[in-house]
């Protein structure tokens, strides 16, 4: 049987496994009602996803860098399933915890793993083909909730989750038709090697570059709603909000990772950070919910430059048996960071107000990208891949 190509399953395969991910969270008022859950436990079914995702990106990728990407992927796509069908068939709190945990776990393996596999195919092209991979995912998250609300309409609220599960397992065949690629030597302190890449300051910078751009999910997710119902948007609106925001990944994040690829990371990333700060800052005093929303598209639409560069900066920054732990740290990165994002926004917005919080955003995304960027800037010499 022939091996199939890459660009047809990888990409199938990761948006299937975000939108199984993220359909959860349009239904997750339903499932609190069913199962008579407090809100403290839909908290903890929340998180157990993202906590679990970082055990996969940080414990679980560096598979890839063994030669052992299309059995990860694969292994992934059927743990997914699991999760899938187990959140469909939990009715306690502990097992939708397990569940959720189950499914964050798979796609934080697969997804540095398919960055891996397919910069390591055509390194050429790697800023391109990462930022196809995230407009891929952020479709996937931007859809699932949507999809998973419509099927549940032909079936019940556990309907979703089956047919993720189904799908998860039906593709798990045609990853693994993918042509296997081949160990990477190791040098003989394989593990060592793997932690001093840390200490390189090109790896460095594109960890510390994802963690400053992704920062401010974390304030969107604890405040975002609560900003648009201050200033009188219907919760509609606000749903409409938050999808539109991913409409600039989806569409502009292949063309940023080009400009990468043609240009260089430390060439394409100042101006696209400069502008995600300033309309950050923006934000601070913008009260009108329409003039939000189009200001949102532009930051996004600045991220999905940026976002893109930083990654095509950490394949630039290790070695193809290193790449996967790679992007792995640095996706771990950003959610720690949208993390503390998360809780600190909260009480900074109800204490200080709209204006205090985002410019104490503003300040914090410019210092750690600023700290990022110099750390690239001083390594453009001495990098691994030259621009």
């Amino acid at each position: 049987m022939r091996p199939m190509p890459i660009s047809r399953f990888v990409p199938i395969s990761l948006f299937v496994q975000a939108a199984s991910v993220g359909m959860v969270f349009a239904l997750l008022h339903e499932v609190q009602d069913e199962n008579n859950l407090s809100t403290a436990s839909i908290g903890l079914i929340s998180s157990a996803g993202l906590l679990a995702a970082v055990f996969g990106q940080v414990g679980l990728a560096p598979l890839a860098d063994r030669g052992k990407g299309r059995e990860l992927m694969v292994g992934a796509m059927v743990v997914g399933s699991l999760g899938a069908v187990g959140f469909a068939l939990g009715d306690d709190v502990w097992q939708l915890v397990a569940a959720r945990a189950i499914s964050g776990a798979a796609l934080g393996a697969f997804d540095p793993a398919a960055q891996a596999l397919v910069t390591t195919r055509d390194p050429d092209r790697a800023g391109e083909l990462l930022g196809k991979l995230i407009g891929v995912r952020t479709a996937g998250f931007l859809i699932g909730p949507g999809l998973g609300a419509v099927v549940a309409e032909f079936g019940n609220n556990d309907t979703p989750f089956f047919v993720t599960g189904v799908l998860l397992l039906a593709l798990a065949p045609g990853l693994a038709r993918i042509a296997p690629t081949a160990a990477m030597p190791v040098p003989p302190s394989g593990p060592t090697s793997r932690t001093t890449m840390f200490r390189r300051r090109p790896t460095l910078a594109a960890i510390v570059l994802t963690a400053a751009l992704v920062m401010p999910v974390g304030l969107y997710d604890a405040i975002w709603a609560i900003l648009m119902d201050d200033r009188g948007a219907s919760t509609l609106f606000t749903g409409l909000t938050l999808s539109l925001y991913g409409v600039p990944f989806i569409l502009l994040a292949p063309f940023g990772g080009r400009l990468a690829d043609r240009h260089g990371p430390l060439r394409t990333l100042p101006l696209a950070i400069l502008g995600v700060i300033g309309v950050t800052v923006l934000y601070g005093a913008l009260e009108t919910p329409g003039i939000l929303m189009s200001f949102a598209m532009v930051e996004a639409t600045f991220n999905a430059v940026a976002l893109p560069a930083t990654q095509a900066a950490m394949a630039r920054a290790t070695e193809e048996h290193e790449r996967a732990l790679g992007f792995g740290v640095a996706a771990a990165a950003g959610q720690v960071s949208a993390g503390i994002a998360a809780l600190v926004a909260a009480p900074v917005y109800a204490a200080q107000g709209q204006f205090f919080v985002f410019a104490l955003l503003a300040a914090a995304v410019a210092v750690v990208a600023a700290g990022g960027y110099v750390l690239l800037r001083s390594a453009s010499t001495t990098t691994l891949h030259q621009s």
